[in-house]
């Protein structure tokens, strides 16, 4: 398929001091420089933190695609609109834009820990018609990495020359993978959740199947390498390079 998704991309790192949580974020020219949320008080701690970036290309001849993601502190969620879930006419990207956009205000108001509540609060609300698939990910000020992932969407932690860390994807059978959707019996609870501790200078790759069909994790994380040699680290560049590479092969193959 020649489509690619939001891939969205964050390095990992490390202070000693401890920050104000109300210093929140900044935004520009789609960066955005994350503060911490402050889950422990004000103790003396290791703080940890993601810069992020995000790429999105749609199908060739349209002008955007059925995807969505948000940003939100040190959370990302990614997901994966399906068009043949919609009757003709109607707008396939509703139902993971309502998702995104309701996740991350859960994830505003309840905090990171409650992610998985966050994602399914916007699922049991959500009034579109359609269905998406979802993976949402937070990383604690202890570089702790929590997600939740349904569907085949996904997270990749790099580190080094290595994958270290690839979360489980579901399908119910080729082709069809579990998703949330107005006329699917698949929920929240029916996620595979995971837990993983990152270290300083991992990157945290959240993407749609739009990447994982197309390049293996040996080769994102080579990409990375390259990508940061060339740029350093800069998850924009990254993200557009690991979503460059999915749109050359998937038109290769098609």
């Amino acid at each position: 398929m020649a489509f690619v998704g939001p891939v969205g991309v964050g390095v990992v790192s490390k202070q000693s001091m401890v920050c104000d949580a109300r210093k929140a974020w900044r935004k520009d020219a789609g960066r955005v420089s994350m503060g911490l949320f402050d889950m422990f008080g004000n103790k003396e701690a290791a703080n940890w933190s993601l810069d992020a970036g995000y790429a999105s290309y749609p199908m060739v001849g349209k002008t955007r695609g059925e995807d969505a993601f948000f940003i939100e502190g040190n959370s990302l969620g990614v997901f994966d609109g399906v068009n043949s879930a919609v009757p003709e006419g109607m707008d396939a990207k509703a139902f993971s834009q309502f998702l995104a956009v309701n996740t991350s205000a859960g994830v505003r108001d309840l905090g990171i820990e409650k992610i998985n509540v966050a994602l399914n609060n916007a699922a049991e609300v959500n009034p579109e018609q359609g269905a998406s698939t979802a993976c949402v990910v937070a990383m604690d000020r202890l570089g702790r990495l929590m997600g939740i992932n349904l569907g085949d969407s996904g997270a990749l932690v790099a580190r080094g020359d290595k994958a270290a860390y690839k979360s489980p994807d579901q399908s119910h059978f080729f082709n069809c993978p579990y998703q949330l959707g107005s006329a699917s019996d698949d929920t929240v609870a029916m996620g595979k959740n995971f837990r993983f501790q990152l270290e300083e200078g991992d990157w945290v790759i959240l993407a749609s199947d739009g990447l994982w069909d197309n390049v293996y994790p040996a080769e994102i994380v080579r990409l990375i390498n390259e990508t940061v040699e060339t740029n350093g680290e800069d998850p924009n560049s990254v993200a557009n390079t690991l979503a460059q590479m999915a749109i050359e092969k998937s038109t290769l193959e098609a």
